[in-house]
């Protein structure tokens, strides 16, 4: 019981010092965070995809993949169910980017990398589908699942419903400024980043627990009684 509480301790900390960080930054040095830069003539409403708040969304994207890809590795059972969430990570991941590929690549080559990544996760789990399910069954209810779920659920849809730019316009009125709701928007895809971030070190911790389950094929093992 006093693991589960310092583990979760240590969660809300990282939580409450990633926000207490970018507080401090936004009240040092105004303006600090980025989150209306006007990029180029014509540019009318600005962008925050040059915020530190956007690259840390980026980092723990990063980092979530980069959990589930070695826990792939070393699982052969839970490797599908991994592949999922590695590509729904990086799925995020280019959507996050979409200004900066749209800018400096081609229109909506965003959507394309992320069609053909959904595709080709789709295909491999679906011919490993037994896996998948197996390793589905034997894993969930998981702590850390959970957390993703979500932190899935606070990206979409709710920062999608809070960061809808007519709500902030009924809300502020004649005193609306993009940037309010832009920040607004922004820190709750963070939250929802740092949640996901912390299930999955949370599924990382559980797993390792786990050695027994990891194979196939593995079957509680019984002990044989002596015969007399």
């Amino acid at each position: 019981m006093l693991k589960v509480l310092l583990r979760y301790f240590a969660y809300a900390t990282i939580m409450a010092g990633v926000a207490a960080g970018l507080i401090w930054v936004a009240l040092r040095w105004p303006g600090g965070l980025l989150l209306n830069i006007v990029v180029g003539e014509g540019d009318t409403k600005g962008t925050s995809e040059f915020s530190p708040v956007e690259q840390l969304q980026l980092l723990l994207l990063l980092i979530s993949s980069s959990i589930f890809a070695w826990i792939a590795i070393r699982d052969r059972l839970r490797r599908p169910m991994c592949a999922g969430f590695i590509a729904l990570f990086l799925i995020g991941f280019i959507r996050e980017l979409d200004f900066f590929l749209d800018r400096y690549g081609t229109d909506n080559l965003w959507q394309v990398l992320c069609t053909l990544l959904l595709a080709l996760a789709t295909v491999y789990i679906y011919r490993h589908r037994k896996r998948f399910s197996v390793g589905w069954r034997r894993t969930w209810p998981s702590s850390g699942l959970a957390m993703i779920v979500g932190g899935m659920l606070l990206l979409i849809p709710y920062s999608l419903i809070v960061g809808n730019e007519s709500l902030w316009q009924a809300i502020m009125g004649d005193a609306y400024v993009r940037v309010a709701k832009m920040a607004a928007e922004e820190f709750i895809e963070l939250g929802g980043y740092l949640l996901i971030l912390i299930g999955s070190i949370e599924f990382l911790y559980t797993w390792a627990r786990l050695p027994e389950t990891r194979d196939l094929d593995a079957r509680p093992r019984r002990r044989k009684r002596k015969r007399r």
